[in-house]
């Protein structure tokens, strides 16, 4: 199975993405050609980010669909001709079994696994675009407290490409409570935004990438904490007149 839903049958109009909530990388790849240790690393997986994800989908009683396979399989956030679909190497670490990749098994991971998921997604919003109001799309993301040497001083960064509605109100929020929040940092949604350009701004739903760096949300208390603030801020952005229309930037 491509994808994991939780709690299908919310009732809020929410609908929550998780691409990289899984580290898994069926038996017949053989890890990629990974020592077993790897794939607990951040280039597998976003780490932390499935369980604040089902915490939220429980306790806004919105419906969540995570991805079931590792990016290092192939990058559901990426578009099918973007590099990075099916990566060759991260932060450093050669993927042997995606280099020289045959154009079967690349299309093979594609229907198996990336197309499934994101047919999906588009049912889940759709089902939810019946709704008076248009429903907000969230996705979900964590990124690594360090990179090529930077230390990331944003404990959480919302990405937007078009549409900033959620994002400039969430950031403001997260900022009246002390956070450090990045605009489009530690990556930019005019860069790495593919599945809310095609599931949330080419609708005109409101949406906005989640990111959250791993070191907040690698414990229990860590996850527990960033699911309630983000419980009680999103019921409110929910609630907003303005992020009930459908808005075409």
């Amino acid at each position: 199975m491509a994808f994991e839903i939780i709690n299908p049958h919310g009732q809020a109009n929410i609908v929550f993405i998780c691409e990289h909530a899984s580290n898994h990388i069926p038996p017949k790849y053989d890890n990629l050609g990974l020592d077993d240790d790897l794939l607990n690393l951040h280039i597998a997986w976003d780490i932390g980010i499935s369980e604040v994800t089902k915490n939220l989908s429980l306790r806004l009683n919105a419906p969540a669909i995570l991805a079931s396979f590792s990016r290092l399989l192939i990058d559901a956030n990426r578009g099918i001709s973007q590099t990075g679909l099916i990566p060759e190497q991260s932060d450093g670490y050669k993927i042997k079994s995606n280099c020289n990749l045959s154009e079967v098994e690349r299309e093979k991971r594609i229907n198996q696994y990336y197309r499934p998921f994101h047919n999906k997604v588009g049912v889940i919003i759709q089902e939810k675009a019946k709704s008076e109001k248009a429903p907000l799309i969230i996705n979900m993301h964590s990124f690594t407290p360090q990179m090529n040497g930077f230390n990331r001083p944003w404990h959480s960064g919302m990405l937007w490409n078009k549409d900033p509605r959620v994002a400039i109100v969430l950031k403001n929020k997260l900022e009246g409570r002390g956070y450090c929040v990045g605009n489009n940092k530690p990556y930019s949604g005019r860069d790495l935004f593919h599945t809310m350009n095609i599931h949330g701004d080419s609708h005109g739903f409101p949406h906005v990438m989640i990111e959250i760096r791993q070191d907040e949300i690698n414990t229990a208390e860590g996850v527990e904490k960033w699911s309630r603030i983000l419980t009680k801020e999103l019921k409110d952005i929910r609630n907003l007149p303005e992020m009930s229309k459908i808005k075409h930037f």
